[in-house]
C-alpha cells in the first residue's frame, strides 16, 4: 500500500462516453437536509443531471443503487451546476443549471424511502430565463452588499454579462477589448467581477461600474446618446501574468483581507485585493484543475492542484506539503463533507470518473496493550550486575577461556604403522639436486591414508 497513493473512499462511473468539464461539479446541501450533509451534484455535456449521497458499507466500495438520489435528463448540455440562495423570498439552497442558451433554477427535495432502495430526490422548476446569447460560464454572490439572496452573473461567448436579480434580468454590458472568454469570478469584499482577457491578463470591474456603465443593449447609438445614458465601462485594475488562465477562484476567509487565486497554465498566483502579487508558484508539470481552502496554520491557504500526470499535489502557499496519486486526470476538484466525514476530496475525470477519496493511510484498528512498567532500583541492579560478574569470573580461572571437555568427549585416533619404507618415497619439499628421503605410509582404518615423511639421518 503507498503512502502517496490517494484512499478511495467511494467511486463511480458515469453514463457511457459523457463528456464533463471544471464547472460540472458542485457539492452543497442541496435538499437542505437538517443533518447538513453534502451532496454531490454531476452534469454533463450529453443534459444529464445526477445528485449523489455515498453510503459506502466499507472504504473502497462503489456506488449502490441508493447513492443515487436523482438522474434527470434535462435535453440540453449542462454547462455549470452551482448551489445558492437563487429564489426571492426564502433563503433555502436552489440549484442553478446553466444550459448555453438557458438559465434554469431548481428547488430540491429529498423524501424518505419507504422500501431498500433508500432515500430519493424530487427537483422542482422554479423559474428559467432564455439568453440571447451563447453561455460560456457564470458566477454568483451577494452583489452590491444585498442581504440573504445571490445574483447570478453568466458570461457569453461575445463578451457580454448579463447579471440577474433572482426571477428577473437586471442589466447587460460588454467587457472592453474583449475577444475570448475566460474564468469568472466574485470577490464579495471589493464588491468585483474578476475574469483573465485574451491579452493574458488579470482584470476587476466593479459592480457598481457595471451597473451605472452605458447599457450593451445601447452600445450602437451615437456617442452623443451613450453619454446621456450611462457611463463608459472601465476596469478597476490589471495585471498581466505572461499566459491563459484555467481557473480563477477568490478566497476569503475573514473579514480583513481576501486574496485572489489564478491557475495558469504553467504559474500559479495569489494576488491582493488590489492586484498586487502576493506570491507565486512556477509549476513543473501541466495543470488541470484547482481548489484553495482554509489551513489549519494561521495566515496561510492550502491549495489542491491536479495535473495531467495523474496526480494531485497540496500546497500551503508555496511549499509542496504532499503528492498523493489518482487512478484519473481530474478536471474539477471539491472537498466537502459527506456521511459525517469531514474533508473528503471529491474528483471528477472528463470522462465520468467521480471519485471520493482521502489522503494517508488506512488507519489502524490495532491497540497494543499497555505494558506495565515498574521503577527501577539502581541499588538492586548494581548488586545483581555484581554477582553476575563474580560468576563469570569464577567460571573463567576454573575452566579456562575454552570450556573443559569430558574425557568421553575426546577424539581417539587409531593408526597402523607399516614396519617397511615406501618403495618410493613420498616426501615433499624436498630441495632439487639432494639425496631421496625415505617416507612410511601411516593408514588410518576405515577413514582416510595419512602420509607422513621421516627423514633418516645419515650415519657418519
Amino acid at each position: 500500500m503507498s503512502l502517496f497513493k490517494a484512499r478511495d473512499w467511494w467511486s463511480t462511473i458515469l453514463g457511457d462516453k459523457e463528456e464533463f468539464d471544471q464547472g460540472c461539479l458542485c457539492l452543497a446541501n442541496v435538499d437542505n437536509s437538517g443533518n447538513g450533509q453534502d451532496k454531490i451534484i454531476v452534469g454533463s455535456f450529453m443534459g444529464y443531471l445526477r445528485i449523489f449521497s455515498p453510503h459506502p458499507a466499507k472504504t473502497g466500495d462503489g456506488a449502490q443503487a441508493e447513492d443515487l438520489l436523482l438522474e434527470v435528463d434535462l435535453r440540453d448540455p449542462v454547462l455549470q451546476v452551482e448551489v445558492g440562495k437563487f429564489v426571492s423570498g426564502t433563503e433555502m439552497l436552489h440549484l442553478a443549471v446553466l444550459h448555453s442558451r438557458k438559465l434554469c433554477v431548481y428547488s430540491v427535495s429529498g423524501t424518505l424511502g419507504n422500501v431498500e432502495h433508500g432515500n430519493q430526490c424530487q427537483m422542482k422548476l422554479m423559474y428559467e430565463h432564455n439568453l440571447q446569447r451563447t453561455a460560456c460560464n457564470m458566477t454568483y454572490g451577494s452583489f452590491g452588499g444585498v442581504k440573504g439572496r445571490d445574483l447570478i452573473c453568466i458570461q457569453s461567448m461575445d463578451g457580454m454579462l448579463m447579471v440577474f436579480e433572482q426571477e428577473s434580468y437586471a442589466f447587460g454590458r460588454f467587457l472592453p477589448g474583449f475577444l475570448l472568454p475566460g474564468p469568472l469570478a466574485y470577490s464579495s469584499r471589493t464588491d468585483s467581477f474578476l475574469t483573465v482577457s485574451s491579452c493574458q491578463q488579470v482584470e476587476s470591474y466593479k459592480y457598481q461600474v457595471l451597473a451605472f456603465a452605458t447599457d450593451a443593449d445601447k452600445r450602437q447609438e451615437t456617442e452623443q446618446q451613450k453619454l446621456g445614458s450611462g457611463k463608459r465601462l472601465v476596469v478597476d485594475w490589471t495585471l498581466n501574468i505572461g499566459e491563459q488562465a484555467l481557473d480563477i477562484c477568490i478566497v476569503s476567509f475573514n473579514q480583513s483581507a481576501s486574496s485572489v487565486f489564478v491557475l495558469g497554465e504553467r504559474n500559479f498566483f495569489c494576488l491582493k485585493d488590489n492586484g498586487q502579487i502576493r506570491f507565486m508558484k512556477k509549476l513543473d508539470w501541466s495543470p488541470s484543475c484547482f481548489l484553495p481552502y482554509c489551513s489549519v496554520s494561521e495566515g496561510t491557504i492550502n491549495t489542491l492542484i491536479g495535473n495531467h500526470n495523474n496526480m494531485l499535489h497540496i500546497y500551503q502557499d508555496v511549499t509542496l506539503k504532499w503528492a498523493t496519486q489518482l487512478p484519473h486526470i481530474p478536471v474539477a476538484v471539491r472537498v466537502g463533507c459527506l456521511h459525517d466525514l469531514k474533508g473528503v476530496i471529491v474528483t471528477l475525470s472528463d470522462d465520468g470518473h467521480l471519485q471520493c477519496s482521502y489522503l494517508g493511510t488506512d488507519p489502524s484498528l490495532f491497540q497494543a496493550p499497555n505494558v506495565q512498567s515498574r521503577e527501577l532500583n539502581y541499588d538492586e541492579l548494581d548488586v545483581e550486575m555484581k554477582e553476575l560478574q563474580k560468576i563469570i569470573k569464577d567460571v573463567n580461572k576454573s575452566q579456562g577461556v575454552w570450556p573443559m571437555t569430558e574425557r568421553e568427549d575426546d577424539l581417539n585416533v587409531s593408526v597402523v604403522v607399516s614396519p617397511n619404507f615406501d618403495s618410493v618415497s613420498q616426501a615433499t619439499d624436498v630441495e632439487v639436486g639432494t639425496d631421496l628421503v625415505p617416507s612410511v605410509t601411516v593408514k588410518q582404518p576405515r577413514y582416510t591414508t595419512m602420509q607422513v615423511s621421516i627423514i633418516i639421518n645419515p650415519v657418519n
